[in-house]
């Protein structure tokens, strides 16, 4: 067919995930119309001061994604347009668009749909205790980036002085309840204070949160700066606003750890507004017959991260959840390339080389399959046995999934199409750019073998990282949260569950040197395997000791229900962490209860350590390739944020655990994200 008569494909959206997902479709030879309700592209990242990964600058960034855009001769971009609904099948539905401020409608024919319209902003009016709108220097966080963008200064709305001390308040319009359903966590609120914190440093500044989430890249670093510099994190929640003196600053009241009410009096007091989905956007949802998840955003499969309920439908951005800006740049590119692959034409050239995949785990398999379906070759190696990396040999449910199950069907899958070659027992050994693309070695069982491939992704997953602390390896009731796992999965009777476990957070991680990083994914791990035991045996005694339980987005539904179901949480400060040791026959955990302000002793019979994923194997093959690596030993990307998963080197891509630490849905995400990157860099190369 003629790329003339093909119908294009609608991308919903000017923001980070939709420019991404255009501009990687154009090139990939896709005819693309691209809408925006409002009168420039870039969203909500063309307001940001800085990117809260790693504090740079960003809106001269944004601005080149969106110039190239607008400039692509494949592109359309029509601005004051929305979408009202979808109907119809893959291949040809029918879009209705909508002009803004107007009455009138259009329908048009499409070949897939990619809604990356984002989310609006909690409104914290509602919200009387906090006195947004009455008292005036009770502002949101968006205030906040908005005077930091233009490079003014912040300053007190009463009198337009810059603030001598600042109050951030956590959790505005997200992890509630009343007075509206807002259940999940809105992850980059923690990560966005901790910026503007840093961006104040003249100010004395305090935080108040539940829990401190530092789970988005350079948080937690830039935390320990900030704290260096003396912001004080308070856990408790603020509620009675009030002006201070002569309508000038904030006063207010919380509850402390201990149960003693206490007092503040600051020059201002920023709100961290959560997001969700506007009323535009939900009753175009409801029109296209897409579901929504139970915290009110789109559903998907982590599986399939970037479709909807509506097949020829994908979603990308906050519209699909909560996520930082880096994960709309992994799944503009995912949703880019199922609907590519949705459309089933294969884009331009047809590169006669195939393209090499590192690593048979849940990435590696997600991007061969995706790399298949938009008709490209691909070479699969593994260095085991067998496929399936570490989701087949360490079995667990993920949002409702067991992941041993879909990893075997995606591992299935691979081998059965003839597009894939897969070799296992094999490792590569040597690598060097050509002028046509790459030449390798692979060592495998039957010698050595020379290859050829046009573009390499690299998926290779990291292992568990074993700190020589709480008896680690010198007491079998002593377990990483995998080994747990595994255990539990050889003891899966209600009489095999232990009667006591205990579980310690951040074994190894959130360091002040070595892993200074959140590991991400511990917080959700416990809570799930938590969860599973309360369920198996209701009368288990099953604590977690934690410093911040840190589940972003939807994954808030599990500290819910835990704490439901009875499980006990003691927070404990770093400089005071739990201590084991062995009293006789048993193992003993002594730690303290803050709320109590005293110290609690368990004696479990499994003690089960949050350890984070380090780098196996890595630093040979960064090095095959002349590739960076991070200070843990994760790969680099070209920005972390607009190009996450591209590597330096022309035709090199990257997905999954490699690039550091993630649930495996966003790992599948990369994955096709890197599959489509590897397209368009194909393209580019005719």
């Amino acid at each position: 067919m003629d790329a003339r008569d093909r119908l294009p494909v609608l991308v919903a959206g000017g923001g980070l995930a939709g420019l991404r997902a255009a501009l990687d479709l154009a090139v990939a030879g896709q005819e693309v119309l691209l809408i925006e309700a409002g009168t420039r592209l870039g969203g909500g990242a063309a307001h940001l001061a800085a990117l809260v990964q790693t504090g740079q600058p960003v809106q001269a960034l944004v601005a080149e994604l969106a110039q190239a855009v607008a400039a692509h001769p494949r592109l359309t971009v029509r601005f004051g347009c929305r979408l009202e609904s979808v109907t119809g099948a893959p291949g040809e539905l029918c879009a209705v668009l909508g002009q803004t401020g107007e009455g009138s409608t259009e329908q048009i024919r499409v070949a897939a749909v990619i809604l990356a319209t984002g989310c609006s902003p909690f409104q914290p009016g509602g919200l009387d205790f906090l006195a947004y709108g009455v008292v005036p220097d009770v502002v949101t966080s968006l205030s906040v980036e908005t005077m930091l963008a233009a490079d003014g200064g912040v300053v007190r709305p009463s009198d337009g002085c810059p603030p001598r001390s600042v109050a951030f308040i956590q959790c505005v319009g997200s992890r509630m309840h009343q007075p509206e359903e807002r259940p999940a966590c809105s992850a980059v609120c923690c990560a966005v204070s901790v910026r503007q914190a840093l961006a104040l440093p003249q100010a004395r500044r305090t935080l108040y949160a539940m829990d401190l989430r530092a789970h988005v890249a350079g948080t937690q670093e830039a935390l320990n700066q900030a704290e260096a510099q003396g912001l004080t994190v308070r856990y408790a929640r603020p509620h009675t606003l009030a002006a201070g003196p002569d309508g000038r600053g904030v006063t207010f009241r919380f509850i402390d750890q201990q149960g003693t009410e206490c007092q503040d009096a600051v020059d201002m007091a920023v709100l961290a507004v959560g997001i969700g989905l506007s009323a535009a956007n939900r009753a175009m949802l409801d029109a296209s017959g897409v579901e929504l998840g139970r915290g009110g955003f789109v559903a998907t499969d982590p599986y399939a991260p970037v479709a909807t309920s509506r097949p020829g439908v994908f979603v990308a951005g906050t519209l699909g959840g909560p996520g930082e800006a880096s994960l709309a740049s992994v799944q503009g590119s995912a949703a880019a390339l199922e609907a590519l692959a949705a459309v089933r034409v294969s884009p331009p050239p047809r590169e006669p080389l195939p393209v090499l995949v590192l690593g048979g785990g849940a990435a590696g398999l997600a991007c061969s399959l995706g790399l298949a379906g938009c008709g490209q070759r691909v070479t699969l190696v593994e260095a085991s046995a067998r496929l399936g990396g570490h989701p087949r040999k360490h079995p667990t449910v993920w949002k409702g999934r067991e992941t041993k199950e879909a990893v075997a069907q995606m591992a299935e899958a691979v081998q059965s199409l003839p597009g894939i070659t897969v070799m296992t027992d094999a490792r590569l050994i040597a690598a060097a750019q050509t002028p046509q693309g790459w030449t390798g070695s692979l060592a495998t069982p039957l010698g050595t073998q020379e290859i050829a491939f046009g573009a390499a992704v690299l998926a290779l997953g990291s292992g568990e990282a074993r700190p020589d602390e709480y008896l680690l390896g010198r007491d079998p009731r002593v377990m990483t949260q995998l080994e747990f796992e595994n255990w539990r999965r050889t003891h899966p009777e209600p009489d095999d569950t232990p009667q006591t476990v205990v579980f310690i957070q951040c074994v190894g991680s959130r360091q002040r040197h070595g892993f200074t990083a959140c590991a991400r994914v511990c917080c959700a791990q416990a809570l799930c395997a938590a969860v599973e035991l309360k369920k198996s045996r209701p009368g288990a005694q099953v604590a977690v000791f934690y410093r911040d339980i840190t589940t972003p987005g939807e994954s808030e539904d599990l500290y819910t229900e835990a704490r439901r179901l009875g499980v006990l949480f003691f927070r404990y400060d770093p400089e005071r962490a739990p201590r084991v040791e062995r009293l006789g026959a048993d193992l003993a955990v002594t730690g303290e209860d803050i709320l109590l302000g005293r110290s609690v002793r368990l004696r479990p019979d499994r003690l089960v350590l949050a350890v984070p994923v380090v780098p196996v194997g890595l630093a040979e093959t960064a090095a095959l390739f002349a590739l960076p690596t991070t200070g843990p030993g994760f790969l680099a990307p070209v920005h972390p944020v607009l190009l996450p998963v591209d590597l330096p080197r022309p035709g090199l891509f990257a997905a999954g655990l490699c690039l550091g630490p993630k649930p495996l849905d966003e790992s599948v995400a990369e994955a096709q994200a890197a599959a489509m990157r590897a397209i368009v860099y194909l393209a580019g190369r005719s």
